[in-house]
């Protein structure tokens, strides 16, 4: 047995989601409203202990069982959405490992030592008299003590063995504040606190444990003005995002993260009602960040010190040094790697601009209402970089016309969906007055004159996916060797007034989960996207996309016959799964007519009638395609 399916015969998910979702009985399932959408007038969310499954008939239409829950719930991968199930169940992922239980046990006695230091931080900032100054820092920034709990914050003595004799007391040794980032080791031995001296912010990982830490200076003289722990095992900067922890749920809840600058501004806005706001503590914002907010939610808008953001010369030196570019000294805005994540990672970036000379928490702290007005007039990021380049020009001048071309068509030609890059086209054509046609032969020119290729020059790639019984890996194994069969796919159940093939039209979470990966590999233009697959599926699901993909090459598809089959086994899919929903919703009317429960009968009723129009459209199609097809046999696997 699958080490899955076996915490899926373990797991009761009426439990799991009763955690969330206030569930009572309703024949032998279990109903309740969904926790994924607003909606509290009648309960269409549903939950099957027999099949260990759950489906959301309202607005979600989403589906699936334990792992599926959960990672949507928590914003959780599937790596760790199984590690959890597996405690919970009392699975075991892998054999015995001595060695690896040792450093899982050294990692947790050194992540206990980081809670402790910012334990001790924070006593000292709410009761040392030597901490005044600090505090008054706080104060004067508009920080109230409430968030000094909330966050943790605290405050290094300035002598330059304070912390290392409160933890030498406490049992740690130099060797261990040395691999925590928290003690410099000199050359002769000698070593002393890296942090003094300093208001101290905790950074913590996306589940709350501190993993390192931010230190402001107070003395004007103490350079620089902000240091972080260096790079540990236990803390990369690039991986990380401030606040996140206490953000997750206003994020999921808004639909939309905020990214700024500085520790204080999130402070600020999480004091002020803004919680879904977060930072990238000063650093180029890396994929690893924005795949985080992309598990919380497909919006990030940014917004970023204007002194930054808004700076020309920093935004073409940016366009000109993409393809050399240093992250360990960039800027903290790429207009172009953002467009490509933008489109790799299908995440909508958008920017918010600031008022010239004020930071956020000084516009949160002058006017919060305008704060809110600024995020929620946030531009795309071309729209934003037009504005930028043009702003204040003389645009009838040709001269300043050809350098505003050069500046933003680099941008434009990174875009990766081709009807947003048309519209880009055709606004800078109407703003410059120029012919769209001389942009269209536009190619942006590397530093020695040669024509360089962009993203949206690069020509389509291919695409893969997983799956669970005869049907579903049918379908998945052809997808994961011959991805362009997706588009004709979606291109038949689109021609019936259906919805195009979806993650819920899988029943295992391993499958939901590649199908998920599939389109992501599909709208990245960076690798072939078998190689991407291969490299992003991630631990959990290695195993399942390997099967599959040896399974996957007993297809020929170069047969028009076998292509066409397997569209046809696609539709076939989808027509079951609307049957087993439609006798789950007769049996959930019936019982809710049992109980006397008409508002949730009526509801059922209504669904049922939708379900049963939908079938019978598809299956009127199916027959169409069928009898227009010459259609083989489906293959065993």
């Amino acid at each position: 047995m699958k080490v899955t399916e076996e915490i899926k015969s373990r797991v009761d998910i009426v439990e799991v989601v009763g955690e969330t979702v206030k569930l009572r009985r309703t024949g032998s399932a279990h109903t309740g409203f969904c926790p994924f959408h607003d909606n509290k007038n009648t309960p269409a969310f549903v939950v099957w202990p027999d099949t260990g499954t759950w489906k959301c008939f309202g607005v979600c239409n989403d589906g699936g069982d334990a792992f599926s829950f959960l990672m949507k719930k928590e914003g959780w991968d599937f790596r760790e959405t199984l590690e959890y199930l597996a405690r919970l169940t009392g699975v075991q992922l892998d054999p015995p490992n001595p060695q690896k239980d040792k450093q899982l046990k050294e990692r947790a006695r050194l992540s206990q030592l980081l809670n402790m230091v910012s334990e001790y931080y924070h006593h000292l900032l709410c009761n040392s008299s030597v901490a005044q100054e600090a505090r008054e820092h706080l104060k004067g920034r508009g920080i109230v003590n409430e968030s000094w709990d909330d966050f943790e914050l605290g405050y290094a003595l300035p002598e330059w063995g304070a912390l290392r004799q409160h933890c030498f007391e406490q049992g740690y040794t130099d060797d261990d504040l040395v691999y925590i980032g928290m003690l410099v080791k000199k050359e002769d031995g000698k070593s002393f606190d890296r942090f003094r001296n300093r208001i101290m912010i905790p950074i913590r990982d996306p589940k709350g444990q501190v993993v390192g830490f931010g230190a402001r200076a107070i003395d004007v003289d103490d350079v620089p003005k902000f240091m972080n722990s260096p790079q540990t095992e236990l803390f990369d900067k690039g991986a990380l995002l401030y606040g996140l922890d206490l953000a997750n749920l206003a994020i999921r809840e808004h639909g939309t993260s905020v990214l700024v600058e500085g520790y204080m501004d999130v402070i600020v806005a999480h004091q002020s009602g803004f919680s879904n706001v977060v930072s990238a503590m000063g650093t180029a914002l890396s994929e690893q960040q924005l795949r985080l907010l992309k598990r919380h939610a497909a919006s990030v808008v940014l917004a970023l010190d204007p002194d930054v953001a808004g700076d020309r010369a920093t935004l073409r030196s940016l366009s000109v040094a993409r393809d050399t570019f240093d992250r360990k000294v960039s800027p903290a805005f790429n207009p172009r790697g953002l467009l490509v994540n933008e489109g790799a990672l299908q995440v909508d970036i958008s920017v918010a601009n600031l008022p010239a000379g004020m930071d956020p928490d000084e516009v949160i702290i002058d006017d919060p209402e305008q704060w809110r007005l600024l995020i929620r007039d946030a531009q795309p990021v071309v729209d934003y970089i037009m504005g930028v380049f043009t702003v204040g020009r003389d645009l009838s001048d040709s001269k300043t016309k050809a350098e505003i071309i050069d500046d933003i068509m680099p941008i434009i030609s990174d875009v990766s969906h081709p009807v947003e890059r048309a519209d880009y086209l055709q606004k800078l054509a109407r703003l410059l007055q120029v012919d769209e046609r001389l942009l269209q032969g536009y190619r942006p020119r590397s530093r020695g004159g040669r024509v360089r290729s962009s993203i949206a020059d690069l020509p389509p790639k291919s695409q893969s996916v997983s799956s669970s019984d005869q049907l579903e890996t049918y379908v998945l194994a052809a997808l994961l060797r011959h991805p362009e069969l997706l588009v004709r796919i979606d291109r038949a159940l689109r021609e019936a007034n259906a919805e195009t093939l979806s993650p819920q039209d899988f029943s295992e979470s391993e499958f939901q989960n590649l199908f998920i990966q599939l389109h992501r590999s599909l709208h990245q233009a960076e690798r072939n996207p078998s190689e991407f697959l291969r490299s992003e599926v991630g631990p959990g699901l290695t195993e399942c996309w390997e099967v599959l993909w040896e399974q996957g090459d007993k297809l020929w598809v170069n047969d028009e016959r076998r292509g066409k089959d397997i569209v046809n086994a696609a539709i076939r899919l989808r027509l079951r799964n609307l049957s087993e929903s439609l006798q789950e919703l007769q049996v959930l009317g019936d019982a809710a007519a049992e109980q006397g429960e008409t508002k949730q009968e009526k509801l059922y009723q209504k669904l049922t009638l939708q379900h049963t129009r939908a079938l019978r459209g598809l299956q009127r199609f199916l027959w169409q395609y069928s009898h227009s097809s010459n259609i083989v046999e489906t293959m065993d696997l």
